[in-house]
This record gives structure tokens, C-alpha cells and sequence, in this order.
């Protein structure tokens, strides 16, 4: 291990000497060619002729045969080329790569001329080569030695330490096992195995010497450039071998090698030699050379047209293809730099290293879970992008572009510039760019740069997410979203059928208190009653005086005049049907709650347009009616209102259960008499005294708000949608088991619209069986409130039992108190020093 990290290390530290030198010896053999008697190389050597007696063996079976070879081969290539592109530098690493397999590959036509001359005639030389390449363990290689903060010929040093044995064994079995087929009998098997044999030996000294300094040099590089990945730390874990594969490998090489032993050897005297004499009538033109070999090699056949159209197609497909996705990643980030996914979900995104990668990379996390400062990347020249951004164009051309509609052309820069200079608007970014998410990288950009926090804009996840579903539904100047954990409580029988809640919460024991519950509710359920009350909007309006106020109030009461305003606000929707309207009286000032079922939506907007409408026509009535505001607060949204608990809003919902008094002592280590008569003193007389409204709960608000976060519902609703009315009485003929119910009569809750639409509220909806519209109206969202209720419930019974345990500390002590922000502090005794004025 030690001499092959000493070897890698001194050719990642002498890379140049290590490259010159193997230049000049690749110049040196592709030059050396044999002269002197019995020399058969003039007639047999070289890749312009043929050796006399192989070309009779291309039959038709052969044909095909060699066009799947050649076929394999390039598509190994290319897969091998990709696993490099993955790795770093689509384009330096890959050159690094390429040109020490065509090194290997020229060192190895150069040998096979030199001392077997059959051997040079062999026209799928070079896809033979492709296929014993191993291209992998470059890649392997170019991971561990591609780091930065540490002295790169050591890093080299140490991946070609753990590479070199395996990559011995690997070459010394991969011989052994070619050599077979020169064992065969069969001349043209036994020309392309030996050349397989001699390919893979120099394509093995290639690696160990020629191939650490090419990888040193891109990384040096690279890291003046800051081109460097922080995404893929090194770890010799992954590049040690599986003993046991090391083992069957060297049993394998073993039996291999008795196989040789035992057998007719491929190496006689006179191997190679063609027997006969040449026939002298054959001219060899030397000055028609070049068009021998071009006529050999590109004759117009059909396994030529296969292998000229898959390498064609393939190199469209990497040079055009490949950059028009880098080109989507490039517009998709601050700089450039290509995300590539990693398919294990648990990590953070990675970023290659380089050209046409793109991106600001947030954050990274080492494994303690420690944030790790990422830099701005740096664009290579190389890049398409790089290119697009090289040079900013004038003000004037660029506002020229902007406002003929081609601002997609424009460069980050020049959108920058533009916003700037106010002309864009920063929250039509996305719009104008006609693309999110780079619409949300430009804001997060210009946000880092006026306001000087660029640190901590970047600790603000944003890649990976759908903005489209975002716009003009969700949010406004997005520059990043937050993610939530999502925790289950369940399974939870509701009306007979069992449910798993989803939760979004950061309160530990949150869900842990709600799952125990449900688990002392169990297969008896809840059973719940759901009554869709309708939502509301209550505009202000103001007449000239009390009297005019009156007669409006008469009017809105007839039951004529009122159908008249309920046709008006229904012809605003599909759903939308007005209950009443209920008329608040303020001096000369009326507030007209408007309440109407909405189907499965929340149904804020709808209720506001059918309002606005049914206000548009009142108007018609008293023209001297002013209106002051869409809402008077008398609706009353999000806030804490008796009209709500009162009259409703939304859905009213009213939960009920018997817990047995086996699970009651066994669950929650308590009975039926201590958890009422705590209820009572609780949730209704302390609640009480202190004047709640909607609050005789003891923590309803809790499930409320983890499940709407988790079903993309309004979070500021929960003031209204959390009151609750939890009620716990002995039940049963020895009353001890207890009767529960919880009745919450202002649920505003909808399965369309709003926040419902992003993906992952909507894959919680989808949990739940409640996602979009029902067959029938507001039947979704109507389960989806009678399930909210009976979290509740299983939620208010867990942490009722703990007080009454006195457990509620211990638990959060547990769940809620997280060992990696917590730093030992030394704490100084607390002193007071007193100033005494001079006398």
C-alpha cells in the first residue's frame, strides 16, 4: 500500500515530467518501424494493410459478429465517458481520460507492430480496446483525488494506494481470462485475444503513471479556477475492495492460471509468421498509402453503415443533446454548475464540478450535521453558458431585448443590470424569464447583494422544488422554501375506516402524544358528524344616516329582495350558494355577513367575488350607499370571534369515543374519574376565568396546525379553525370507562386551491384519501375536517393523561430537546458591580 501510495504521489507531484515523458514515448513508438532481412513488416505491419490469409476469414457470421462487437464497444465507451462526466469537469476530466485510453491504445498498436506484426492488421483493434478499457476506475480515481483544502499529491497518492492492488488483480485476471480465447485455435480469435492481452497490460501502466498526473494537473487547474466540488468528500471506505471479491478473484486467477500452464501456449517461434512466399506481383504503392488506408477503412458496407450511424448519433446526442439539458441546469442557477441527482433522496443535491454546471450551492452538511460554507461557482470558459455571460451587452440593447420579448436571451447579468435599474420589475422575474426557477435564483442574488446577507441566503434551500405551482397560487418573491418534517399518528379509525395523519411539525412529542391516542382509541374509532356551515365574508358598509341604515336592513330581510342578492353572488361560481346574510348594525353602518357553501374548497376568494357582486346590485337599491371595506372584520377571519364560536364558520364538526377503562390503565396509567373531573377544572373552568374564547381544549390548536401544514391549508386560520369544546365524563355501568367528545365548530379546511396544489401537501391529501374535488360537494373536504376533529381528540386525551401523570416535561424532555444545537457553556458566577460617585 505504501509503495503505491509513494508512486501515485510522485506522479501527481511531477505531473508535467510524468506527461512529457509519456508523450515522447508514444511519439517514439508510433515511429519505430523494423527494417532488415526477413522482416515481414513491410507487407504486414501497419493499419494500411492487411496480413495476407485474414482477410479470408470474414464470412457473413463474422460480419455480424464484429458489427455487435463494434456496436458494444462504442456504447460501453460512451457509458464509460458519462460515468466520467458525473464524476467533475464534463470536459477536462473526460480529455484526461479519453487521451490516456488513446495513449494506451497507440502504445499498444505500436508494440503489437514492433514485435507481432499480425497482430497490426487487426481492423476492430479499436473497438476491442474500448471493450477491455476500463474507464471506471478512472472515475474511481478522479472522486478521491478530486478534493480541494488538502496537498493534492497526497490525495492522489492515497486513492492510487487503495486503487493499485485491486487494479493489479483486476488486469492480471482480466489477461488470464482473454488468454483463453488465444488458446482457441482459431487465428482470428487468437490475433484479437492477444491483442486484448497486450491492450489491457498497457492500458494497466497507463493508469498507475500516466493517468495521477493528468488528474493532479486538472485539479490544480481547476482549484485556480475554484472549480472545485465540496459535494463529494472523499472516503477511502468506498474505494477499499470487498475482501470477498478480492478472493474469489484471486481463486479464479488461480484456476486461470493452471488452465495456461497446462495448455498449448499462444507464444511459439515462429507465431506470427506467415508462411509462404509473398507474392511479388502484389503492388504495394508506399505514396498511395493515405488512400489505401482511407479505402480499407471507410468501404461502403453494411456493418460500416451501423457502426457510422450509432457513433454518429451518439456524438450528436453528447454534444447536442447532453449541453441542451446542461443548458436547462445552466439557466437554473446563479453561475453554472450541473446538478446531478443523487438517487438516494436522504442527501443534499450534488453539484459537479466545472463548465456547465450549474449553481449556487446552498449548503452542504458534513456527517455531524454541521453546515459547511459554500462559495459562489465560477463559470469555465468552456461552458455554453460561460459563453451566453462572457461579455454584458449596453443598457440600451439589452432594454431593447426586454422589451421585444426576448428577455430569455438576455444573461444573468444583463437581467440583473436591468433589475437594478428598475426596469424589471423583481417580482415579474419569473414571469418575464418564463422560468421559475431561474426567476427565484436571480431574486436570491440581487436579495444577497443589496441587503449584504449573502451567507445566509444561501443557507436557504430552493433547488429541487416545482415554483410553477407556486405562482400567482401560493407565494410572491419566492427566493427559497422551508422544509417541514412530516411525522404520522395512526392508524386512526375515524366512522370505521382506519386513517395514518400526516403531520408537519417541529414540537417534539407532537406526534408521538398524538399517535398514543390514537393507539387507546383503537378499533372502536371515532365517530364524527360533520355539518358544512359555509364560509364568510362580511363587508362594511355606510349609509348617510340611521334611518337609511334601517329601511337597508328591511330590504336585505325580504325574502324577495334577498333572493334577488342570493341569484347575484350564486352566479359568481359553480359552488358558491348563499345560506344568509346576517346584518351587524353599527349606527349608520351595516355589516352584511355573507355565508355560502363552497364545495370542497376553503372558500375565501369565492365567498369575497360572490360578495363583491351581491354588493354591485344592493347598490343599485341605495345608491347612496357607501361601500368601506370587502371585509369588516365581522366575517371574522383569523381572529379570535364569539361569532365564530357561536354561529360557525366552515365546517362544524362534533367527534365522540369511549375509551375502555383497560386501555385507560394500561396506556395512559390513569382511569375515567382523574382525567374528567381534570377536564373539568382544566378546559372549562380554567378557560373561564380566563375569558377564552373557543378555548375550553387543551392543546386542539396542535393538531390543527400540523395537519394543515402537512395539507397545505391556510396556517393563520388555526385562531378560528382551533376552537374547540373538549368535554371527558365517567361512562359504562361501573363508570369506568370514559366518554369523550370534542366539537369544533368553525373548521375552515378545502381539498382544491390554495396551498393543496403544491406537491407535497398534495401527496398528504393523497394519504388521506381526501385530494382534490368529491363526487359529491364538499364531501372531501368534509372527511378531511371530520379527521382533523378526531386528531384532536386522540391528541387532547394523550396530553390530558400526561398531566394528570405529570409526564409532560419528562416526554418533552425526551422528543423536544435536540443534543445538536446544545453547547456546554461555562457559566461565570453573576456579579454586580456598584459605581460610587467620587465624594
Amino acid at each position: 500500500m505504501k509503495v503505491w501510495g509513494a508512486h501515485g504521489e510522485f506522479c501527481a507531484r511531477h505531473q508535467w515530467e510524468v506527461i512529457v515523458a509519456t508523450l515522447a514515448l508514444l511519439a517514439c513508438a508510433a515511429s519505430v518501424e523494423r527494417h532488415g532481412p526477413g522482416n515481414r513488416s513491410e507487407h504486414c505491419a501497419g493499419w494500411a494493410r492487411a496480413c495476407p490469409g485474414l482477410e479470408a476469414e470474414y464470412q457473413a457470421a463474422d460480419a455480424v459478429i464484429m458489427t455487435f462487437v463494434r456496436c458494444a464497444a462504442l456504447l460501453y465507451a460512451y457509458y464509460q465517458v458519462l460515468n466520467l462526466h458525473k464524476i467533475a469537469s464534463k470536459y477536462l476530466l473526460i480529455i484526461a481520460g479519453v487521451f490516456s485510453t488513446f495513449a494506451s491504445f497507440i502504445f499498444t498498436s505500436a508494440l503489437a507492430s514492433l514485435f507481432w506484426s499480425e497482430l497490426a492488421s487487426i481492423k476492430d483493434a479499436p473497438f476491442l480496446f474500448l471493450l477491455v478499457a476500463d474507464v471506471a476506475r478512472g472515475a474511481r480515481m478522479a472522486k478521491a483525488g478530486w478534493s480541494a483544502g488538502e496537498d493534492q499529491g497526497k490525495r492522489v497518492g492515497r486513492a492510487l494506494s487503495l486503487l493499485g492492488p485491486t487494479a493489479t488483480l483486476d488486469t492480471l485476471l482480466a489477461i488470464l481470462l482473454v488468454g483463453v480465447g488465444a488458446l482457441s485455435g482459431v487465428p482470428r480469435l487468437e490475433h484479437m485475444c492477444t491483442f486484448a492481452c497486450l491492450a489491457l497490460l498497457v492500458d494497466y501502466i497507463v493508469f498507475i503513471t500516466f493517468y495521477p498526473a493528468c488528474l493532479s494537473l486538472v485539479a490544480d487547474f481547476a482549484t485556480n479556477r475554484k472549480e472545485i466540488a465540496h459535494d463529494s468528500p472523499f472516503s477511502e471506505e468506498d474505494l477499499k475492495p470487498n475482501p470477498v471479491v478480492q478472493r474469489v478473484k484471486m481463486i479464479m486467477a488461480a484456476g486461470l492460471l493452471c488452465v495456461h500452464l497446462t495448455s498449448r501456449w499462444p507464444w511459439s517461434a515462429n507465431h506470427g509468421i506467415i508462411e509462404g512466399p509473398i507474392d511479388a506481383s502484389i503492388p504495394v504503392p508506399h505514396d498511395n498509402i493515405l488512400l489505401h488506408s482511407y479505402v480499407k477503412w471507410f468501404s461502403v458496407s453494411a456493418d460500416y453503415i451501423v457502426i457510422a450511424t450509432l457513433l454518429c448519433a451518439l456524438i450528436i446526442k453528447f454534444i447536442f443533446f447532453e449541453e441542451q439539458r446542461n443548458w436547462v441546469y445552466d439557466m437554473d442557477d446563479m453561475t453554472v454548475k450541473e446538478v446531478i441527482n443523487d438517487t438516494d433522496f436522504s442527501r443534499k443535491p450534488k453539484f459537479s464540478v466545472g463548465d456547465d454546471s450549474n449553481s449556487e450551492v446552498s449548503t452542504q452538511t458534513d456527517e455531524a450535521g454541521n453546515v459547511e460554507d459554500m462559495e459562489w461557482p465560477t463559470l469555465s470558459p468552456s461552458s455554453s453558458a460561460s459563453k451566453l455571460n462572457a461579455k454584458k451587452r449596453p443598457m440600451v440593447e439589452c432594454l431593447e431585448l426586454y422589451r421585444s420579448g426576448a428577455c430569455t436571451s438576455l444573461s444573468d447579468e444583463e437581467v440583473i443590470m436591468l433589475v437594478e435599474q428598475s426596469h424589471i420589475p423583481m417580482h415579474r422575474l419569473e414571469a418575464v424569464l418564463e422560468d421559475p426557477l431561474r426567476g427565484v435564483r436571480l431574486r436570491r442574488r440581487v436579495i444577497a447583494s443589496r441587503f449584504n446577507n449573502e451567507t445566509a441566503i444561501k443557507q436557504l434551500p430552493y433547488l429541487n422544488y416545482d415554483y410553477s405551482k407556486v405562482l400567482n397560487a401560493c407565494c410572491e418573491n419566492v427566493i427559497g422554501y422551508i422544509g417541514v418534517p412530516v411525522g404520522y399518528a395512526g392508524p386512526l379509525v375515524v366512522d370505521g375506516k382506519p386513517y395514518m395523519i400526516p403531520m408537519a411539525t417541529t414540537e417534539g412529542a407532537l406526534v408521538a402524544s398524538t399517535n398514543r391516542g390514537a393507539k387507546a382509541i383503537g378499533s372502536r374509532g371515532v365517530t364524527s358528524v360533520v355539518e358544512d356551515v359555509g364560509m364568510t365574508r362580511a363587508p362594511a358598509v355606510k349609509l348617510p344616516n340611521v334611518v337609511r341604515a334601517h329601511e337597508c336592513r328591511q330590504w336585505i330581510d325580504n325574502k324577495e329582495n334577498y333572493a334577488l342578492l342570493k341569484e347575484a353572488f350564486d352566479s359568481t361560481s359553480r359552488f358558491a350558494r348563499l345560506q344568509e346574510i346576517h346584518v351587524g348594525v353599527d349606527g349608520a353602518t351595516l355589516y352584511l355577513r355573507f355565508r355560502a357553501t363552497t364545495g370542497d374548497a376553503m372558500g375565501m376568494n369565492m365567498v369575497s367575488k360572490g360578495a363583491e357582486n351581491a354588493l354591485k346590485l344592493l347598490k343599485t337599491f341605495f345608491r347612496d350607499m357607501e361601500v368601506i371595506s370587502l371585509s369588516g372584520n365581522y366575517c371574522s377571519d383569523k381572529k379570535a370571534a364569539a361569532i365564530n364560536w357561536i354561529k360557525g364558520r366552515g365546517k362544524r364538526v362534533v367527534c365522540e369515543t369511549v375509551i375502555s377503562s383497560e386501555n385507560l390503565r394500561t396506556i395512559f396509567k390513569t382511569d375515567a374519574k382523574t382525567l374528567s373531573r381534570c377536564n373539568k377544572i382544566k378546559n372549562l373552568s380554567g378557560s373561564a376565568l380566563a375569558g377564552s374564547i373557543g378555548g375550553n381544549n387543551a392543546h386542539a390548536a396542535n393538531m390543527v396546525t400540523a395537519i394543515f401544514i402537512a395539507t397545505g391549508q391556510d396556517p393563520a386560520q388555526n385562531v378560528t379553525s382551533s376552537n374547540c369544546s373538549t368535554n371527558m365524563e365517567a361512562y359504562g355501568e361501573n363508570g369506568e370507562d370514559l366518554y369523550v367528545t370534542c366539537t369544533m365548530p368553525s373548521l375552515e379546511v378545502g381539498t382544491v386551491g390554495g396551498g393543496t396544489v403544491l406537491t407535497g401537501q398534495g401527496a398528504c391529501l393523497e394519504i388521506l384519501g381526501v385530494k382534490g374535488a368529491g363526487t359529491r360537494p364538499a364531501e372531501n373536504s368534509a372527511r378531511l375536517a371530520s379527521l382533523i376533529c378526531a386528531t384532536v381528540l386522540a391528541g387532547e386525551l394523550s396530553l390530558m393523561a400526561a398531566l394528570v401523570n405529570s409526564d409532560l416535561v419528562k416526554s418533552h424532555m425526551r422528543h423536544n430537546r435536540s443534543t445538536l444545537n446544545v453547547q456546554t457553556a461555562n457559566v461565570e458566577p453573576y456579579t454586580v458591580a456598584l459605581k460610587v460617585p467620587p465624594s
